[in-house]
């Protein structure tokens, strides 16, 4: 075997570049190490503030915490100071602009400065206003005075990062890597030495390795908040920060409220540690009555919450009337051109004692800096935002909705439409549900498609008998069922004319728009005009898998749907449905009416092309006239009941025919029955018991 020798230059060559490569690799780490954790400037300083977050905001961000605390704000903070000490979960329901999110955000950050959580996790509306508060606590790492030189440990890494998550990548501590992160959406605190003062438990600072995490409360990052550390470790978040977690928006939405108060029930609160009570603060603002903040506030219905509910003025003025006259004076002053609130000011200080009568501020220090009194400021904000909207935002106590405002109108309705041909599924549909409300002389029926998100409406609908007429009312039908089966009697010609009315829409193919052929899915026949006739059809009936006889059944009033019926044996609950345990008269479903159709009031409003529109085929108003004047013949009427509120929907007049409108519903819950659900709501069920034998054996 001949091995060739290295020439004297190439051999010092290959020394050349390795000498070269380790001379980088040195300047890079010199680059990317932070250097010694410094020592803290005010040891005392900052002993004093690691249990009184009060003096822990005062000191370290004066800028922001600079008035006298007010009364309210004394409270949120003992109670956010409980929570973290001692597990616990507190909902704060403070006036706009009261402070309820800076002190929630600063108490993360001095949480995570003393080591007191191990993963803090803050959850908004949605993914951007949660990376609002995850940036706040960015900027206030790099730029607080005197927090700067009392938490070396952590703003030194951070104001090394510039802003920048990338620079944060494999920096070094003397030598070892931080395994910092500064992303969007999350922060690992670096794994360095204590400060050479400070306390410590063992070779590194109590604050390394601590996570700060961030998610929208219908984002994804909830369910994947495990995070797992380089040393094998995986932690679960310890303390959840919850910042005004809904908006005007899903305030307004039934469904979303829904939704939201099943997040934060459910994935909110099983992202906890096995065997540790969650710390969660949940600082939010009352929109309408009944919403998911209303819910969680009521200390009845949610008491583990602890609500806190507090107004920006404890007590109205007694003399409303003499406050007209203010509002004319304040309204002109600050219509003009160049604002002036000279003249109010004026008016108020010489009507003061009468003005003022009744009345109590929660705040004297809140008022703006050319305003007489914080009464007077509360009453400002009255005369701008209008009754509605301060009641919600700055009392806490929404006025009840005026429904006639928000109501459908036939003309609205028949304008919803999405130019789609009589018929057409739309692409992204993927299921088809039919409804078919029985009377003794006509049925009413209708086809609707959906999307998974409940974006969807009606393909199609009409009459059996058809009529010889666009537009009529159910009183002067004029083809009946006993005209077109006369010799069959008064039932069997309802029987004899829903063979055909199914047969019909079950054996017919409805085209999407990308050319495939669907079926309808679940078929419900209403049966409440004749239980036993519809139940005894629907059990012979040859498409009996498809086809269920159902109808309406309101929930006694003060109790949720699903938990409604876990105390119940045997039968299937869903979202809003329900099949009872078969008895005599065979299988049937029942549906959550007021919430289906207080969904469809709802859905009908959203603008035809976003996510969960409803929408009628076509694009000619007139041609659903009828329909729209059938979908418009109930209101909705705000019922409370043992602190719970809810629509209840009742006809408008007694000459009003809704039947339409009780068929696009009962499409809806057929479309729940199929596995048509909003993202992110789950529904209870109860778990039967299993017995030893059967787990012996191998069955679930």
């Amino acid at each position: 075997m001949i091995v060739a020798a290295l020439s004297p230059k190439s051999a010092n060559y290959d020394a050349h570049r390795r000498d070269m490569a380790e001379r980088r690799a040195q300047q890079s780490a010199a680059g990317r190490d932070i250097g010694p954790t410094p020592a803290i400037a005010d040891p005392r300083r900052r002993k004093r503030c690691e249990r009184n977050l009060a003096l822990f905001a005062r000191t370290y961000n004066p800028a922001t915490f600079y008035w006298p605390w007010s009364p309210d704000l004394r409270e949120v903070i003992e109670t956010i100071e409980q929570s973290i000490f001692s597990g616990g979960m507190t909902a704060i329901a403070l006036p706009r602009g009261g402070g309820k999110s800076s002190i929630c955000r600063t108490a993360v950050l001095w949480a995570v400065s003393y080591g007191l959580v191990a993963y803090p996790f803050i959850i908004a509306a949605n993914a951007e206003k949660a990376s609002e508060s995850l940036g706040a606590l960015k900027i206030w790492m790099r730029t607080l005075e005197p927090y700067d030189v009392d938490f070396p440990e952590i703003t030194r890494a951070a104001r090394y990062v510039r802003g920048q998550a990338n620079r944060a990548q494999g920096t070094l501590c003397n030598g070892q890597e931080t395994f910092f992160r500064w992303e969007a959406d999350r922060i690992v605190l670096p794994r360095v030495p204590p400060p050479p003062n400070g306390e410590t438990d063992g070779p590194w600072a109590r604050t390394s390795g601590i996570v700060i995490g961030t998610s929208g409360l219908t984002g994804e990052g909830i369910r994947g908040s495990l995070f797992a550390h380089p040393d094998g470790r995986s932690v679960r978040p310890d303390f959840v920060l919850l910042d005004d977690p809904q908006t005007d928006e899903s305030a307004r939405s039934v469904l979303q409220n829904a939704e939201r108060l099943s997040l934060i029930t459910g994935a909110v609160l099983g992202m906890a540690p096995p065997g540790k009570q969650m710390a969660a603060v949940m600082p939010l603002t009352v929109i309408q009555p009944g919403d998911m903040a209303d819910k969680v506030l009521d200390r009845k219905e949610n008491p583990l919450w602890r609500g806190i509910r507090r107004k920006l003025l404890t007590t109205m003025p007694t003399n409303m009337a003499d406050w007209q006259e203010y509002f004319e004076v304040y309204n002109s002053g600050m219509g003009q051109t160049k604002q002036d609130i000279k003249p109010a000011n004026r008016y108020y200080r010489t009507h003061r004692a009468q003005l003022d009568a009744g009345a109590s501020a929660s705040w004297r220090f809140r008022k703006g800096a050319n305003e007489v009194s914080a009464i007077q400021h509360a009453m400002n904000l009255y005369c701008r935002l209008k009754p509605a909207r301060f009641m919600a935002e700055f009392q806490n106590e929404p006025l009840v909705p005026d429904e006639a405002a928000d109501l459908l109108t036939p003309l609205g309705v028949a304008a919803q439409f999405n130019r789609l041909p009589r018929g057409m599924v739309a692409t992204k549909a993927q299921y088809v549900t039919g409804f078919i409300d029985v009377h003794d002389e006509i049925l009413y029926w209708t086809v609707s498609a959906w999307e998974p998100d409940f974006t969807g409406g009606p393909v199609d609908y009409g009459v059996y008998p058809s009529q010889p007429v666009p537009y009529f009312v159910h009183s002067w039908v004029r083809r009946k069922l006993a005209d077109v089966h006369p010799s069959a009697g008064k039932e069997g010609a309802i029987q004899a004319g829903l063979d055909v009315l199914v047969g019909q829409l079950l054996s017919r193919e409805w085209m999407r728009e990308d050319g495939a052929a669907m079926k309808v899915g679940r078929l419900l026949v209403d049966c409440a005009y004749d239980r036993d006739l519809v139940c005894a059809f629907c059990r012979r009936s040859p498409h009996s898998g498809i086809v269920m006889p159902t109808r309406g059944y309101p929930v006694p009033r003060g109790q949720e749907w699903s938990g409604h019926f876990l105390g119940k044996e045997g039968g299937q609950t869903g979202f809003h449905w329900r099949i009872p345990p078969p008895k005599g008269g065979g299988r049937y479903v029942l549906t959550d009416v007021n919430f289906w159709k207080s969904l469809a009031w709802e859905r009908f409003r959203v603008a035809v092309g976003n996510p969960g529109a409803w929408s009628l085929f076509g694009d000619d108003p007139k041609a659903h006239a009828m329909l729209a004047d059938h979908y418009c013949g109930e209101r909705p009427v705000w019922v409370v009941a043992k602190g719970m509120g809810r629509w209840e929907w009742e006809v408008k007049e007694k000459r009003n025919d809704v039947h339409w409108w009780d068929c696009l519903v009962g499409t809806a819950a057929a479309a729940a029955m199929l596995g048509v659900m909003i993202p992110g709501v789950e529904v209870k069920r109860k778990r039967r018991k299993v017995s030893l034998a059967e787990l012996m054996g191998g069955k679930r």
